[in-house]
């Protein structure tokens, strides 16, 4: 059942999430917030907005997200293209980052995170990272006035 959600503002513009609650395929470019309820949602193109994965709902990335991803208990998302921003997952929750995907950003676990690919950014969180095969943790670059960052 959909449940009702706020509406983003973009471009000066009120403008409804894309709730979904089936497969559906997420081609081109969508900005805005994205509720995943039920289904898979395969992201083939650019999501420029928040990505919420609900109980039970599965998401797999080939393209990127660029923006926050919100992972619900019983939730899975796969990438094997890459997020850029903040990751949380909650207890039950899962994430796998394949070979050829990377994760780029603030990573808030509270569940299991499987990485087969690159991670570079801060992490927070008492759930598990379990680094298999060619997986990596990116380590930052500090400059001599303390700014760290990644090179990608």
């Amino acid at each position: 059942m959909t449940r009702k959600y706020e509406y983003d503002q973009i471009n000066g513009r009120l403008v409804p999430p894309l709730v979904i609650n089936s497969d559906h395929v997420l081609e081109g470019t969508h900005p805005g917030t994205v509720h995943v309820e039920s289904g898979t949602l395969q992201i083939k193109g650019t999501l420029q907005g928040t990505l919420d994965v609900q109980e039970g709902a599965a998401v797999v990335i080939t393209g990127t997200q660029q923006g926050t991803v919100a992972i619900a208990p019983g939730a899975t998302v796969t990438v094997f293209g890459a997020i850029q921003g903040t990751t949380a997952l909650q207890r039950g929750a899962t994430l796998i980052i394949e070979a050829s995907g990377k994760l780029a950003g603030t990573l808030v676990n509270s569940g299991l995170v499987v990485l087969r690919g690159v991670f570079g950014g801060e992490r927070v969180g008492s759930g598990q990272l379990r680094v298999e095969r060619e997986g990596y943790i990116k380590q930052p670059i500090v400059r001599r006035d303390g700014v760290t960052y990644y090179e990608w």
